[in-house]
């Protein structure tokens, strides 16, 4: 007997397929695609005359309770699979797809051209990079360049059809002595140009446009090495509870326009060297109680 719904499927008259996804867009959203498939679907049977078949995904990756992924199948895609119902050929199950040689895609082929070390990431995001920024000691300092350099097949890449990109490779040389140079990264990318870099040292550059950061609770920050910060428009600061300050170097701080300061409180400063005032201009003092001198 020849099946005539999925459940009654027992293996009877099976036949396999290769065929062109030619929808993805399910009307009841189960992840379910149209494929032409080579030798059966002739030129005279319309896309939205053919069935709709069944996916199967990885039992790692969903199709329970609404968890994991969907399909990452595409248009164009090259798949393979089984009909469900032998000869009859109207319940397509696809098991797989099938990488290919194709003239519309990018270099010619289906696999990714960051996989492959082409057409990379790298320019586009050295155009949009920052200038050499100066700091307060006067050393400018710029964004660290993408250490990419791919070697096929060990980037992994998913690219979505908007240009969204994760990369998490593993690339790497060795030579004759078994010695390995390593260009292991992982790169989360957004079309508009923002990105995530983790570089073969463990360095991390992140680059974005505007950007906002909630704490609901504590928030800490250790820094072994030096820090540096840049920023190029007005800096607003605004605490609402106490400020401590302990440094154990110097302080030095150069302001080329005015200082203003407003307290409300009373304030007490202590010495324990010498002070040293040098005023060019006129210096006034004003006071409406006593000035007390020791």
């Amino acid at each position: 007997m020849i099946p005539s719904r999925y459940q009654d499927f027992y293996g009877d008259e099976t036949r396999w397929f290769v065929g062109t996804v030619v929808s993805v867009k399910d009307p009841i959203e189960l992840g379910r695609i149209k494929v032409r498939i080579m030798g059966v679907h002739g030129t005279e049977i319309l896309d939205e005359q053919l069935p709709f078949a069944q996916t199967v995904l990885p039992v790692t990756e969903g199709g329970t309770n609404g968890l994991g992924i969907h399909t990452g199948i595409q248009v164009n895609a090259r798949v393979f699979g089984v009909f469900l119902d032998g000869k009859n050929s109207q319940l397509p199950l696809v098991l797989g797809s099938m990488p290919k040689y194709e003239e519309e895609s990018p270099g010619g082929r289906s696999t990714n051209q960051l996989t492959r070390g082409t057409n990379t990431l790298v320019e586009r995001k050295k155009s949009a990079g920052t200038q050499p920024t100066k700091v307060a000691d006067g050393k400018p300092f710029d964004e660290p360049d993408s250490p990419y350099n791919t070697i096929y097949p060990m980037n992994q890449v998913h690219e979505t059809q908007r240009g969204h990109v994760i990369e998490i490779d593993d690339s790497h040389d060795s030579d004759g002595e078994g010695n390995i140079t390593g260009y292991e990264r992982i790169h989360i990318y957004h079309k508009s140009g923002t990105f995530l870099e983790m570089h073969p040292n463990g360095d991390v550059v992140t680059h974005h446009k505007n950007g906002f950061r909630t704490v609901t609770g504590n928030d800490k920050l250790y820094v072994t090495g030096d820090m540096e910060i840049t920023v190029d428009g007005n800096l607003n600061l605004t605490v609402k509870g106490n400020v401590t300050e302990t440094v154990t170097g110097n302080v030095t701080e150069t302001v080329s326009g005015n200082v203003t300061e407003t307290i409300t409180g009373s304030v007490t400063e202590t010495y324990n060297d010498g002070q040293t005032t040098s005023v060019t201009g006129d210096q006034t003092t004003t006071t409406s109680g006593k000035i007390l001198l020791n």
